[in-house]
């Protein structure tokens, strides 16, 4: 069993008095039935205190390289792929990488860097971040996480692995070596990454499906595995801050992918701040069926709840025997005096 350390460190670092910053990423192999730690791996050297923030407060780098998401393992190789984030502090590591490991012992295959310098934190976007946002100077404070789970999928008789980044960008790499295979700019890079690939991706054995996040507006893309040409695009629909649930509350609905997206047979499933779930035509990216979560239900225990908008979960959907099942209820929040909640739809 394998599990990954993100903390939200860099949206919760205490302040500008808080110590920072300490953290350090890593991924731990489990003992499934002991829960016993096998082997763990730290994507960042112990960070050391190199003086003070403005502040006053120690300040100590390099940190972060959170992992946002899960892993990903060949078995017929027994390498585990995933993904890792920006520094919080300092620069160094493996931030904004592509890891390659043995799974049993947790070493390194190979690794590939896809941007040069990343150092971000929430201070950042504060007031008055001089001396707190060293990135700002010299443009590298970019918070362009690899923040997806990875794809490993077949081109004839190449296995490859690929993976989205906050930039917007859809890497490809050879699974055995770690080579670029095609790069494939789909997000819009801004600052912060909002418009970039926030989770993960979908192969169905013929197309990659890819989603951008808050890219004015995000948009789902088909593009062919070989070589990322793109086959089709949909952006978000136009109406969907102003129809539904979201256009009850107008101001705060963007049109903004914000899960991972599922396929299944004929099929791609993303969801939406829309708070809408859609089901698009695998073949060309029409919609065929939307549904729109920001209502009140009660649940099968008698319990109410609200659905909100769909996104910041990670997963996206998740289809088994025949069921849809999707998580309604993150930002942006829609008004609601109850919890939020999970759907089961039929296929």
């Amino acid at each position: 069993m394998f599990t990954s350390a993100y903390p939200n460190s860099e949206n919760s670092e205490g302040g500008r008095d808080y110590p920072c910053c300490t953290f350090r990423g890593h991924i731990d192999a489990l003992d499934a039935d002991t829960g016993k730690l096998d082997w763990r791996y730290y994507t960042v050297p112990q960070p050391q205190q190199v003086g003070t923030w403005p502040s006053g407060a120690a300040k100590y780098e390099p940190s972060g390289v959170g992992v946002w998401s899960s892993p990903v393992i060949d078995p017929f190789t027994g390498t585990l792929y995933v993904g890792t984030g920006q520094n919080y502090s300092g620069s160094g590591g493996d931030f904004d990488t592509l890891l390659a490991l043995d799974a049993r012992t947790g070493g390194v295959r190979w690794k590939n860097q896809v941007t040069k310098a990343d150092t971000w934190r929430v201070e950042c976007t504060q007031p008055d971040p001089a001396g707190y946002c060293p990135g700002l100077a010299d443009g590298t404070a970019l918070d362009y996480d690899i923040g997806a789970t990875p794809n490993i999928f077949r081109v004839g008789h190449r296995t490859l692995v690929g993976v989205g980044q906050k930039s917007g960008v859809y890497h490809v790499f050879d699974a055995r070596t770690g080579e670029v295979v095609w790069r494939r700019q789909l997000g819009v890079a801004a600052g912060g990454g909002t418009g970039g690939i926030q989770w993960g991706s979908s192969y169905d054995g013929k197309r990659l499906y890819i989603a951008s996040y808050n890219a004015k507006p995000g948009t789902l893309f088909a593009v062919n595995p070989a070589n990322g040409d793109l086959l089709w695009q949909t952006p978000n629909p136009a109406d969907g801050c102003t129809t539904g649930g979201a256009g009850q509350n107008p101001g705060r609905c963007t049109l903004a992918h914000g899960p991972a997206a599922t396929s299944s047979p004929g099929l791609v499933w993303e969801g939406s701040n829309d708070g809408k779930l859609r089901a698009y035509d695998s073949a060309n990216g029409r919609v065929l069926w939307t549904y729109d979560t920001v209502r009140t239900f009660t649940g099968v225990n008698g319990i109410e709840g609200s659905g909100s908008a769909i996104s910041g979960t990670g997963g996206g959907a998740v289809i088994a025997n025949g069921m849809v099942y999707v998580q309604s209820g993150y930002w942006p929040q829609y008004p609601s005096d109850t919890g939020r909640v999970l759907l089961a739809f039929s296929l």
